[in-house]
This record gives C-alpha cells, sequence and structure tokens, in this order.
C-alpha cells in the first residue's frame, strides 16, 4: 500500500533508506564519502509542504518510499529527489508502483514539468524513468583532476 509518509518513525527510517542509498551511488561517484549517514532529513520535512513523502508499506511496514519536491510554483516544476526499495522487494514492481503514485500526485496539483536527477551509469533507474517516459533533458558534465 502507497501513503504519505507522516509519522517520525517511518520518516526515521527513510533517513537509513537515503543512507543505503547514497551509500550505493559510490560505485558511480568515488567522491562519496564511505561514512556518510543522513541524519534527521526526512523528519524534518514531513510536514514543510515543498516535499510531499510517500512510502510503499507491506503489513505496516515501510519498504521503500519516493521523494516529491515542489521546486517551482510559477512554472510548475516539481522533482522526484530520492526513490528507493529495500534490497529484499526489489523486482516485485515497487518501484514503478511509487513513480506512478507520484507522477499522479504531480498531475492533480497540475504540475506540467516533473525532473529527476540520476546517475549517468545508473541504467536500471533510467530504464525505469523512461518507461515513464521522462527524457534526457539536461547533462551535468565533470572532469576529474
Amino acid at each position: 500500500m502507497i501513503k504519505q509518509v507522516t509519522k517520525i518513525l517511518d520518516a526515521k527510517i527513510c533517513d537509513e533508506f537515503l543512507t543505503e542509498l547514497i551509500l550505493d551511488e559510490q560505485k558511480y561517484d568515488s567522491t562519496i564519502d564511505k561514512d556518510f549517514k543522513v541524519s534527521d532529513y526526512f523528519p524534518n520535512i514531513i510536514n514543510n509542504k515543498e516535499y510531499y513523502l510517500l512510502g510503499y508499506y507491506i503489513e505496516n511496514e515501510i519498504v521503500g518510499y519516493i521523494l516529491i519536491k515542489f521546486v517551482d510554483q510559477n512554472n510548475k516544476i516539481c522533482l522526484i529527489d530520492g526513490l528507493y526499495v529495500k534490497k529484499e522487494h526489489r523486482n516485485k514492481k515497487i518501484a514503478t508502483s511509487l513513480v506512478d503514485e507520484a507522477l499522479k500526485i504531480c498531475n492533480e496539483k497540475e504540475y506540467k514539468h516533473i525532473d529527476i536527477n540520476v546517475m549517468y551509469e545508473n541504467n536500471i533507474a533510467k530504464k525505469l524513468y523512461k518507461k515513464f517516459g521522462f527524457e534526457e533533458f539536461k547533462v551535468n558534465l565533470r572532469k576529474n583532476l
């Protein structure tokens, strides 16, 4: 079941998920500190109207989340600012369900554009988003010195 995350305990679990997500991105970005830890990020934003945190629950346990950030009310642009599903619950269409629900919420709020940033080599994530019609829009370039 998908619902908005409103409980502090569930938000803290999302902090753990975000930590895992960022640490997993070390395989794409060597500058990520192996000791990085997210602390009190989600508990501090769950009541902020600029964010909408959705959790995927199985038997009242949160097993994944997607975060929507309403970044530009004037131009009606929102951002998917994180998507994570616990490893043991992957390949069960949970991420697909979360993206689908996020798109519905953005449509209901009459947003016109949804952005997402994905690591260049994260082909699994890119395939998921392209399935929903996301197209490459911006490119960030980096030179290692």
